[in-house]
């Protein structure tokens, strides 16, 4: 009798953890690469997902109403503020905002394979409040907000993490 209490103990307490603390996923796609790979297995965090706590370049997870699904990307615009991309650099509200997390040998390779000028084609959106604006660091080959629009932040469903596997991988996301 108590190993049953023990078992149902335990099987509770991982539900409790992975519904409410941590939540585990699997890449499905290049959108983020380099960051991330196509198969990487990460468990990110489902605490603080308020507009308070999500900041710019976060990577977070999404409930994805358009395409049914749980997508990953990282944010780049915050409620209220309208982003501009010019010739390949972000503007935010008018402040121009480097972008240390990309990969310049990556750009450079995509820009010469595909024969391109600009990894991000230029555009200008306004981020709307409780809103959010995502892309996927792999400009050319990402379905993200500049075509399912802005996200609102309810539908952040974790942000941040650890990626685990495969090992060779395996590093923190900020």
């Amino acid at each position: 009798m108590m190993a049953i209490l023990e078992f149902i103990v335990v099987c509770l307490a991982i539900v409790f953890v992975f519904k409410g603390i941590i939540m585990p996923i699997k890449v499905d796609g290049s959108s983020m690469y380099p960051t991330l790979h196509d198969g990487d297995l990460a468990f990110m965090s489902r605490l603080d997902l308020n507009s308070k706590q999500i900041k710019r370049f976060d990577i977070v997870t999404l409930d994805c109403k358009q395409l049914d699904n749980v997508i990953i990307k990282r944010v780049i615009g915050l409620p209220g503020e309208k982003i501009v991309y010019k010739n390949d650099c972000l503007y935010v509200n008018g402040k121009y905002i480097k972008e240390n997390y990309l990969n310049k040998s990556h750009i450079k390779d995509v820009k010469s394979r595909y024969n391109i000028s600009y990894f991000t084609d230029d555009f200008e959106i306004s981020v709307g409040e409780n809103e959010i604006f995502v892309l996927g660091d792999n400009r050319v080959n990402s379905l993200d907000s500049r075509e399912l629009g802005c996200f609102k932040i309810e539908n952040v469903l974790s942000k941040k993490g650890i990626i685990l596997f495969p090992f060779n991988h395996m590093k923190g996301m900020n």
